[in-house]
């Protein structure tokens, strides 16, 4: 993973007013995307928000958090913490890494309804985990 000059200084800005270093970062459209560690996520986030609210309103763009873990199958159980998930298998097929994402209908509905989480968390993991595909079951 490469991080730009942008990256850095979003990375940077958090730090000076969070004190939290992130992991990665990246914009998409009006929303900066950044991958903490868990230590630092309620540091990040501060009390009833009011952190990640000055850091909107330094930066004027709209902040997710998302919690970094070294194994991929517990970023990805925390990254859909509200659909119920019943397991992650990280699976090698054709020289790529697929997670396979097993759930229940209604859950696999909520996550599919909101496409651009999904695809903030699918960049997240082929950023940090070199998991090049997410499917979900």
């Amino acid at each position: 993973m490469k991080i730009g000059f942008d990256e850095i200084r979003l990375i940077n800005a958090l730090d000076s007013i969070a004190r939290v270093s992130a992991k990665d970062c990246f914009v998409e459209e009006n929303t900066i995307v950044y991958l903490v560690p868990n230590e630092g996520m309620r540091k990040a986030i501060g009390k009833n928000g009011s952190t990640i609210e000055k850091v909107k309103k330094q930066l004027g763009k709209n902040i997710e958090l998302y919690e970094y873990s070294s194994k991929p199958e517990e970023f990805f159980s925390k990254a859909f913490y509200k659909a119920s998930v019943e397991g992650i298998e990280i699976k090698k097929m054709k020289q790529r890494n697929v997670a396979i994402v097993k759930t229940d209908n209604t859950n696999k509905r909520a996550i599919l309804q909101n496409l651009g989480r999904l695809n903030k968390i699918k960049e997240l993991a082929k950023r940090n985990y070199n998991i090049e595909e997410v499917r979900i079951r």
